[in-house]
């Protein structure tokens, strides 16, 4: 990691998380593939789960990005207590969502 373009690390970080984000948002429009059949009440149940599912998607990456930011800062200016603040602070919160 520390030897090499920085570049090309991002995008080795980057693209499997990208690809398991396109891979998670592809679930609602195969979900609505398989229950168009059954009616519109099991189409309308299905959307809003996608929906309920989206808003849970966004909240965790909100939650974990700025989890990252306030830790690798922290590590950076070799305060590790502080580093810690963050997760502990956000555990119960973390935990809500589950």
């Amino acid at each position: 990691m520390t030897h090499g373009s920085i570049r090309a690390h991002l995008i080795g970080l980057a693209a499997p998380i990208a690809a398991g984000i396109v891979f998670q948002t592809l679930y609602f429009p195969v979900d609505l593939y398989f229950v168009a059949g059954l009616g519109g009440a099991a189409i309308a149940g299905v959307g809003s789960a996608g929906n309920a599912s989206f808003m849970s998607l966004a909240l965790t990456q909100v939650l974990g990005v700025g989890t990252v930011a306030l830790i690798a800062q922290a590590v950076g200016l070799v305060e590790h207590q502080r580093g810690a603040r963050p997760v502990l602070a956000l555990n119960p919160a973390v935990a809500a969502c589950a």
